[in-house]
């Protein structure tokens, strides 16, 4: 990998943003939703430390919503060739605007299922970002996306862990207030421990490379203070007296190791000899 730094995220998400006032957040302050930037920050870290080459990658973003991985990929190693694929219409479309808007050649985007996920040995790495929580049949989900991997390949994966840290008391009362429910957000599991997980993989025949846990205690903290501003629908007032706090905690929660978390982020993969 290029020793040179990574270029600041956010710029993907202006160029597929209708909303000029986050358009300009996007491009100044880069990824704005505090729970997304942590995750995020974490993902681009760990593929860096995989070190994979500048050239000749085949990268596939499995469920990837507003393609923020794919697209920030596909910008910063150009010799890459990036695909992502999602279940929804609008949000593959809002992809190809970013990606036009962009100019970006490498980088293409699908409609797409990973329970009919059919590729075989075609990507060196897959991402798969908060999705697998999601997914009722989860071992099959698994076994196409290692199936889809080539021999040697890494698939990186984020979501909840169980158990969970403690939150908030005011999480709860957010949620009472709205009415808001877990099921709201299409969790169909609370999420995985390390065990769950690896033990999922080690069924459809893939190797632990790394367990991590995200959402420390400062990540945790930057979540629940902003699901209980409003989340993706803060006031504007309150959300921007309240982001210097909020990018702090941002951070630290990056900078700072921890021993367990709310999230977990495991990198497994295909051995070389299937």
């Amino acid at each position: 990998m290029s020793s040179i730094a990574a270029p600041r995220f956010g710029i993907e998400k202006a160029a597929g943003e209708p909303s000029r006032m986050r358009r300009n957040a996007y491009r100044y302050i880069g990824e704005i939703h505090i729970p997304g930037r942590i995750r995020l920050n974490h993902v681009f870290r760990e593929i860096k430390a995989l070190g994979l080459p500048e050239s000749g990658v085949r990268m596939l973003d499995a469920g990837t919503g507003r393609g923020d991985i794919a697209l920030h990929c596909a910008r910063l190693h150009p010799e890459w060739q990036v695909h992502g694929i999602d279940l929804l219409d609008d949000r593959v479309e809002r992809c190809r605007t970013a990606a036009g808007n962009l100019a970006l050649r490498n980088v293409s985007f699908d409609r797409d299922n990973l329970l009919n996920l059919s590729e075989v040995g075609q990507y060196d790495l897959i991402t798969n970002t908060d999705v697998l929580e999601h997914i009722e049949d989860d071992r099959g989900a698994m076994a196409n996306l290692a199936r889809a991997l080539a021999p040697g390949g890494y698939l990186l994966l984020t979501f909840p862990s169980v158990p969970q840290r403690r939150h908030l008391k005011l999480v709860a009362w957010r949620e009472r207030r709205i009415g808001f429910k877990p099921e709201d957000i299409g969790h169909v599991r609370p999420g995985y421990s390390p065990e769950m997980i690896n033990g999922l993989a080690g069924e459809v025949g893939l190797e632990p490379v790394k367990t991590v846990w995200t959402y420390g205690p400062f990540g945790n903290l930057a979540h629940d203070l902003f699901f209980v501003l409003g989340d993706s629908k803060p006031n504007p007032i309150v959300f921007a007296a309240s982001l210097p706090f909020l990018l702090v905690l941002s951070f630290l929660e990056n900078h700072t190791p921890t021993r367990h978390g709310s999230g977990l982020l495991a990198i497994v993969r295909k051995p070389t000899g299937r």
